[in-house]
């Protein structure tokens, strides 16, 4: 596949961009800093661009991949304010396969009394403002055309990859972590399959 990435120079999306090519896909890094791309390989082109501005997509793509998130301490726009820049991207392109990663902080019906409590926590402390734009982008998918899926990750560990669970929706029961690796994995997986066109799929260990 023929991909374009945002937010490739990430530690999910270094991980991501490298694995990807490993398996012979085409990348397109779309990032603020091209020379913070550190990855030489002959499939991937680096291109300079900021999501918070227009964007442009080439024509030949096959599918785009979301892994800009929120950072720091100020406001928390990338979501509410990126994707639409992303999305009008695609439209113009006439590219209509979009996977993006959020984060696992809203409540999901196989919840377990302890995820419930902690993500209760998380919302309404230093995790707040993060949960608000993650509930944006869901809204802002969902009113979307395209065939979107929307991976949702709980806490982001740096280890080898060792597998994890998968829930179409429903949120994983229990799952309270996965590694950068097997994220990076998950959205490879769910590149190609139609099943998960228009859905959140929950990954962790």
């Amino acid at each position: 596949m023929r991909l374009t990435v945002f937010g490739a120079t990430g530690q999910t999306g270094k991980l991501f961009v490298r694995r990807a090519l490993a398996e012979g896909h085409v990348v397109t890094a779309v990032v603020r800093r091209p020379e913070a791309v550190t990855e030489d390989h002959p499939g991937l082109t680096v291109v300079k661009g900021d999501v918070f501005e227009p964007l442009k997509i080439e024509r030949d793509t096959d599918a785009v991949v979301f892994l800009a998130g929120p950072t720091g301490s100020g406001p928390h726009l990338v979501y509410s304010r990126g994707v639409p820049n992303v999305l009008r991207a695609m439209a113009d392109a006439g590219v209509d396969r979009l996977v993006a990663v959020s984060t696992a902080t809203e409540y999901c019906k196989n919840d377990s009394l302890r995820q419930h409590a902690v993500k209760f926590l998380l919302q309404r402390t230093f995790l707040r403002q993060p949960f608000q734009e993650s509930t944006r982008l869901t809204a802002l998918l969902s009113r979307s055309p395209e065939a979107w899926t929307l991976v949702r990750p709980p806490r982001l560990l740096d280890q080898p990859a060792r597998g994890y669970r998968t829930a179409m929706g429903d949120g994983v029961r229990n799952g309270f972590s996965i590694g950068r690796e097997d994220l990076a994995d998950a959205v490879l997986r769910v590149l190609p399959d139609p099943a998960t066109h228009r859905r959140v799929v929950d990954v962790a260990y």
